[in-house]
């Protein structure tokens, strides 16, 4: 009976120590999704301006960017009432011959992908901008797969700077 008290009150002491603990070094439960201690929570992501001559590379780049802030779980995209926007606008895509087989013909070419971002609360007030640059290589010696590999170089890219943008944004905010 004695040491069935003797632990019931070392686990209550346990917990009354650890809880003294936490509350008193600042620890908190984080109650809020998004970024600025919850201001912003859901974001509007808007087809990116596309300033190249590619088609559709606007379209990839939109999609890689809107799935990477989804999959964070920290926003909810394009609802009504959104608290900020991220404006996006490529500024240049460049396609490059980077290896040749052995008759001089191009087997891979580089495209190399340039973009502005911006991130303005609800009222337009800026927050930050930023400029992400990619590269990525695709197999060009078959030609009825080019312009799949050239789609697949622009999936791969959009992801990777989505990546990074998602990492800087909860790294800075």
């Amino acid at each position: 009976m004695i040491t069935m008290k003797r632990t019931l009150f070392v686990r209550a002491l346990s917990v009354c120590i650890v809880t003294m603990m936490c509350c008193s070094c600042g620890y908190q439960l984080v109650h809020e999704k998004g970024i600025f201690g919850g201001d912003i929570t859901s974001l509007y992501v808007p087809i990116f301006k596309n300033k190249t001559y590619e088609p559709h590379a606007s379209v990839y780049l939109t999609d890689g960017f809107t799935r990477e802030l989804i999959s964070t779980g920290l926003f909810s995209i394009n609802k009504d009432n959104y608290d900020g926007t991220v404006d996006g606008s490529i500024k240049s895509i460049r396609i490059v011959p980077s290896s040749l087989n052995k008759d001089g013909v191009v087997v891979e070419k580089s495209i190399t992908v340039d973009i502005d971002l911006v991130l303005t609360r609800k009222d337009g007030r800026l927050i930050k901008r930023w400029a992400f640059s990619d590269v990525d290589t695709y197999r060009v010696d078959t030609i009825g797969y080019e312009d799949y590999n050239k789609k697949e170089a622009l999936r791969r890219i959009s992801a990777r700077m989505a990546r990074r943008f998602c990492s800087v944004l909860l790294v800075d905010y």
